[in-house]
């Protein structure tokens, strides 16, 4: 082999880190003057073991594991034989990335469709569900956010109530890197606080560089953690309401129920963590110089009011739309997340806060990955395919108590979610969570909100979410300092979620 040849690999994945860095700069969109001249740079790497296997010559392999599977299973229901021999074509093409994971989502329908599961109208119906119209007020809300700039006010606003502490930078980024993840996806809000962060770093002496990576490892995992708060926050959050909603009901105050508490536990102790295994170095911001940058903004205009007043109504209504409809006679509308989210949209278009130009830059892939989850899913449980696989679950492990199954579940989740997306980990198994808790006679609401929960902690490895791998590329954070803590943080977390999950009565 030639010199020449063996540094193709290496180009080509320092081409790719390149490309993620110029996406990420596309995203934050125009930043003050100082900001802007901040310096990226692709940081060269290795090649990794996941850059070979992720490509189309492994569509081969899922194909033949999907009819082994339909064979080895002659014996059952012939639906649940085609419903599982989907399940593990659209699971390997999750894990190896045959396809963009979005296109694998719409694949699902399709498939199910090809092999007589459902209907064309049965398999496309997950698409019209409530939370795909709750996703799309989530991102239309951080649309407007960033195109009029208050993700920048709110990143002045950090530094300054910082008063220039080390410490208390750290802790203010991880809390607003969290508020705005509830939201808006985790990889929206690192975009928005990322230049900020390194910004301040780009001033710190390079002999700290425990300190820098600290700051960049809490940013990503509170983006993460942030997620798990709010029914808004995390495509795993709305798979999960869509198979309870049926069940039991379950809408936003519910899931705030268990996802604040959870969040809150595990932000508080990842900040210890952080600060006691990398203290920071005692220097302090010039608070002056970013007073004179936050200064050169000036008063909020009215854009920006109107955005500010229509995101903390539609908060309100998600909350406490219910108790509105009582109090003023109305039928069953604003107690619906998505009818407000909807309403959002509308009012966001009708004050000419957005247009049509604007919606380009919203992540619409994202729905095809939901859709197709919870389509999966649906075709899961139908056909008993899902029962099968929770009464082979329990036989193993269902003599143990309660917490050690619900332990599993959470080990499990964060295994797989830290190699495919978060929502392939949840359309997989909270289906066969739902039906374990069936079998052992149990409310299935703890089993899927460990399940959910868990598929939120993807933030051991470079590529669990694309907000880690973000920060990665950076080049600040190497891979090793990234699964090291990750596995610590992602163990704080998952004890966490187990805490809250096990001991808190179902609402």
């Amino acid at each position: 082999m030639t010199d020449e040849s063996a540094e193709e690999p290496e180009a080509g994945i320092a081409r790719k880190k390149f490309d993620l860095v110029e996406e990420i700069k596309d995203r934050v969109g125009t930043v003050p003057t100082r900001l802007s001249r901040m310096r990226w740079i692709s940081a060269p790497v290795r090649a990794r073991y996941f850059e070979g296997i992720y490509s189309k010559r492994y569509l081969l392999f899922c194909a033949l594991a999907s009819l082994f599977t339909y064979f080895v299973l002659s014996g059952h229901d012939e639906m649940v034989r085609r419903v599982a021999a989907v399940f593990v074509f659209a699971a390997g093409c999750w894990l190896f990335e045959v396809f963009p994971i979005y296109v694998t989502g719409l694949m699902v329908p399709v498939a199910l469709t090809l092999t007589g599961v459902f209907s064309p109208s049965e398999s496309f119906s997950s698409f019209a569900n409530p939370v795909i119209f709750l996703l799309l007020g989530g991102l239309v809300i951080g649309q407007a956010f960033r195109k009029y700039g208050l993700d920048r006010r709110l990143a002045y606003s950090v530094l300054l109530r910082s008063g220039g502490n080390l410490d208390r930078i750290v802790l203010l980024l991880m809390l607003v890197t969290a508020f705005l993840s509830m939201w808006m996806s985790n990889t929206v809000a690192v975009a928005i606080l990322l230049p900020v962060a390194l910004t301040i770093l780009a001033s710190v002496p390079d002999r700290y560089k425990n300190f820098k990576r600290k700051v960049l490892i809490g940013m990503t995992v509170s983006a993460t953690l942030g997620g798990m708060a709010m029914l808004t926050g995390s495509t795993p959050n709305m798979i999960a309401a869509a198979f309870l909603e049926g069940e039991v009901g379950f809408g936003y105050m519910h899931w705030a129920y268990y996802g604040v508490p959870v969040v809150l536990g595990s932000l508080a102790g990842t900040y210890i963590i952080l600060k006691r295994a990398y203290p920071s170095p005692i220097i302090t911001l010039d608070i002056e110089d970013v007073r004179s940058q936050s200064n050169e903004l000036g008063a909020m205009n009215r854009m920006q009011k109107r955005v500010v007043w229509v995101f903390g109504i539609t908060v309100f209504l998600w909350f406490f739309g219910s108790e509105l409809e009582i109090l003023l006679g109305l039928p069953a509308s604003v107690s619906s997340a998505a009818i407000v989210s909807i309403l959002a949209v509308l009012i966001m278009f009708g004050l000419d806060i957005l247009d049509l130009r604007d919606m380009t830059s919203i992540q619409w892939e994202i729905m095809f990955l939901v859709g197709g989850g919870i389509t999966l899913g649906y075709a899961m449980m139908s056909t008993g395919a899902a029962a099968e696989v929770g009464n082979a679950i329990v036989g193993s492990v269902g003599s143990l108590p309660l917490a050690l199954i619900l332990v599993f579940f959470i080990c499990l989740s964060i295994a797989l979610t830290n190699f495919i997306s978060n929502s392939a980990t949840a359309a997989i198994l909270i289906p066969i969570s739902m039906e374990v808790a069936r079998v052992l006679e149990s409310d299935p609401v703890p089993f899927v909100m460990a399940v959910a929960l868990a598929s939120s902690v993807a933030f051991i490895t470079p590529i669990g979410t694309p907000s880690t791998a973000m920060v990665y590329s950076t080049g600040l954070v190497d891979k090793r300092f990234l699964v090291k803590n990750g596995l610590v943080l992602g163990l704080l977390a998952a004890s966490v979620i187990l805490l809250f999950v096990w001991l808190l009565p179902v609402p």
